[in-house]
């Protein structure tokens, strides 16, 4: 039960700082002091530098000696590695889902996009009900080790798009949710080549928009290169 216990603050902790880390409280580059963490939260110091190594594995936190831990820094840049990423595990997993989900998992799957319906004008919950909704089929279709891929690609995401894309990615959730049902009525008819093809056309295609905001903001293409022809870079 101790044990148990250790690891409920650990994971409390994680995700106290990985939520502020993503809504923008704690902003890119700002310093995280692990004693005025630790008197914040009211714990030991110990897992708050748990949490922060954790956090820096998965690319939120840098953590220099002598230095200390930061925030990591956020380029708008990063959207195209990001989509790059997303686009590849969303391929895998819905592969594997037209083969291996069964009806209760089709049913849960077919309930959240329901939920979802009705959110197409709150982002910050679309949005969670996103990461839910590909780690649900990831999870499903038996994509385990690609899941927690998708989970962290998907906050780096939610990351981005909170602090320089928020106006054009509510402009965008109601297209992404019709895709998103395109994408289970290929799972459900058990389509690979189906699912595959609405997955690039989906991310691809959010790519485009974003890339067109960031400059239409005044980003130059050295800051946001133009990348959705990602036909390009296949090897």
């Amino acid at each position: 039960m101790a044990k148990l216990a250790v690891n409920s603050k650990r994971k409390a902790v994680y995700d106290w700082i990985l939520t502020r880390i993503i809504e923008g409280d704690f902003a890119p580059n700002t310093p995280l002091v692990i004693d005025e963490l630790a008197r914040n939260l009211k714990v030991s110091p110990i897992p708050i530098r748990e949490a922060l190594q954790q956090l820096e594995a998965e690319g939120f936190v840098v953590i220099r000696p002598y230095a200390g831990a930061t925030v990591s820094d956020l380029q708008p840049g990063m959207i195209s590695e990001i989509f790059l990423l997303l686009e590849t595990v969303e391929i895998i997993c819905g592969r594997m889902a037209c083969i291996h989900l069964n009806d209760d998992s089709l049913q849960k799957v077919a309930r959240l996009l329901k939920e979802m319906d009705a959110l197409v004008d709150d982002a910050d919950r679309w949005s969670e009900h996103n990461i839910r909704l590909h780690k649900l089929i990831c999870t499903c279709s038996g994509a385990m080790l690609i899941t927690e891929i998708m989970k962290r690609m998907l906050l780096h995401w939610d990351r981005l798009r909170r602090h320089y894309l928020e106006d054009v990615f509510g402009k965008r959730i109601a297209k992404a949710q019709a895709d998103h049902w395109l994408m289970f009525e290929a799972i459900r008819t058990r389509d690979p080549n189906r699912l595959e093809e609405i997955a690039r056309e989906h991310n691809r295609s959010a790519l485009k928009d974003y890339i067109d905001h960031l400059h239409g903001a005044g980003f130059t293409d050295d800051q946001v290169p133009i990348v959705w022809n990602l036909d390009r870079l296949q090897v």
